[in-house]
């Protein structure tokens, strides 16, 4: 496999280490609503998700991060698709994992011990940098949305996401943009701190302004220029 998208951990390490990594564990295959990791899991473990095992190398594959609040609040912490790594944070850490991972999708998953996957950063120098620069973007989006979440209205939250998750994950038809994941309205209010209800108003107003069109977790974005106006002129 060669086909990862632009800015997964697996497009950033280059084809030599790509390979080696891949050698390291076989894939295992998953069907959509399976737990990959849960809060608080004592397995010390890396996982990479890679894409379904029917499906080709292009194929949608996506799961999502969810962590649980001590009032019972569950939050979104973010999308991660193939090529991406799920559970580094506790190697760095020595505890167990904050957030929930579940696939969104069907998908196939590498595991990798602490152990092993730190001597693979030891023999790969690029995949060390690969890994801190994704740390880094992830730290620093999860910095922008909660200031967002003081200084912006749902409508706008909801634009600024749908385009980021287009631009990163979404796939040319031809009615527009596919979104490229599969979310629920509770999803997309979990990700960005908004009542399920709230996302299904500011999806049927996008709909009538024909920012979009939408189904069962399914968005196309139609006009990306517009809809990414409604967050930029907020």
């Amino acid at each position: 496999m060669t086909d990862w998208p632009t800015g997964t951990f697996m497009s950033r390490i280059g084809g030599p280490a790509a390979e080696r990594l891949l050698s390291l564990a076989p894939p295992r295959h998953l069907k959509a609503n399976r737990v990959l990791i849960s809060q608080g899991d004592e397995d010390e473990q890396i996982m990479l998700l890679g894409p379904p095992p029917e499906g080709r190398n292009g194929d949608a594959a996506c799961v999502k991060v969810t962590s649980v609040m001590r009032n019972g609040t569950e939050a979104m912490l973010g999308i991660r698709v193939r090529g991406d790594l799920v559970g580094e944070l506790s190697m760095f850490r020595g505890t167990p994992p904050i957030a929930t991972v579940t696939s969104c999708s069907p998908l196939s998953v590498r595991t990798f011990p602490h152990p092993v996957f730190e001597a693979f950063l030891e023999e790969h120098p690029k995949a060390w940098r690969a890994l801190i620069t994704m740390m880094a973007e992830r730290l620093e989006w999860a910095d922008r949305h909660r200031a967002e979440f003081i200084g912006y209205e749902v409508e706008a939250r909801l634009a600024r996401v749908l385009v980021e998750l287009a631009d990163r994950h979404g796939t040319p038809t031809p009615n527009g943009i596919d979104l490229g994941v599969r979310l629920s309205h509770t999803d997309l209010g979990k990700l960005i701190g908004a009542r399920t209800d709230a996302v299904g108003n500011a999806i049927r107003r996008f709909r009538s302004e024909g920012l979009l069109v939408s189904g069962y977790r399914n968005v196309v974005i139609v006009d990306m220029e517009r809809l990414n106006g409604i967050y930029e002129n907020a």
